[in-house]
């Protein structure tokens, strides 16, 4: 029983470093915080220059272009949940004429799209607003065109808050809710704080002038050990 006792420990101790390296990156990797993405964020990660996209452009100040290749393999997500649902433009009936009545038959079916807090997006264009940067940003592998994706423009507080929902074909403008479809979550264009800002956001109003929006966010892995250098003094002598 000893023996057998002491070849498992043994096994254990020769197994322990190769643990640690299936392990230990999985657990660094579900570690990573959500953070803000902030233009000086978003600076620290661009080395180069987007190229324009022929054919688009912006409604206000410049061409749309695609983003450099830094920040097209960066992954962003939205900090609450969004829905969105899509009435239909014409509801199909059918008409017919019965014993001794009519007949109407037919059915809404609106569209409901939602995006929950863990859908990874990728910015597939860029181009400004109101002189601020506004960044097209995708849920979907099938959409690649700015007409079909989300954007996001930079705001005052330092952070970029959607502004546009897109719109699909046979259908209506869509109404948003963030979070809830509750009345008190229907998203509409407003300013956050004050009316000398640049655009304006899809939000949320609330008591106190205060406006609830849909921010983009990305995943940081932030390490900062601290390593000691020790130093003793010995002293000068006598």
């Amino acid at each position: 029983m000893v023996k057998r006792y002491d070849s498992l420990v043994r096994r254990i101790v020769l197994a322990a470093p190769i643990l640690q390296l299936l392990v230990l990156p999985e657990l660094s990797s579900g570690c990573a915080r959500r953070f803000d993405l902030t233009p000086a964020e978003l600076a620290r990660v661009e080395t180069a220059d987007g190229t324009p996209i022929e054919g688009s452009r912006a409604e206000g100040d410049a061409a749309v272009k695609r983003p450099g290749p830094e920040l097209a393999r960066l992954r962003v997500y939205l900090d609450r949940r969004l829905r969105s649902y899509y009435p239909q433009e014409e509801v199909p009936v059918e008409f017919k004429v019965e014993t001794r009545k009519l007949s109407e038959r037919g059915a809404a079916r609106p569209r409901v799209r939602r995006i929950s807090r863990r859908v990874p997006g990728m910015v597939i264009a860029e181009d400004t607003q109101g002189q601020m940067r506004r960044l097209w940003v995708t849920f979907s592998k099938a959409c690649e065109r700015p007409a079909c994706a989300y954007a996001f423009v930079e705001t005052e507080l330092g952070r970029y808050s959607m502004v546009m929902v897109p719109r699909l074909e046979t259908y209506k403008e869509p109404r948003s809710y963030r979070r809830t479809r509750l009345r008190r979550n229907l998203m509409r264009q407003m300013w956050q704080r004050s009316l000398t800002e640049a655009n304006q956001v899809l939000a949320v109003p609330r008591r106190a002038g205060k406006a609830r929006t849909i921010d983009l966010q990305v995943r940081k892995d932030r390490r900062r050990p601290t390593w000691r250098d020790p130093e003793t003094l010995r002293g000068v002598g006598y």
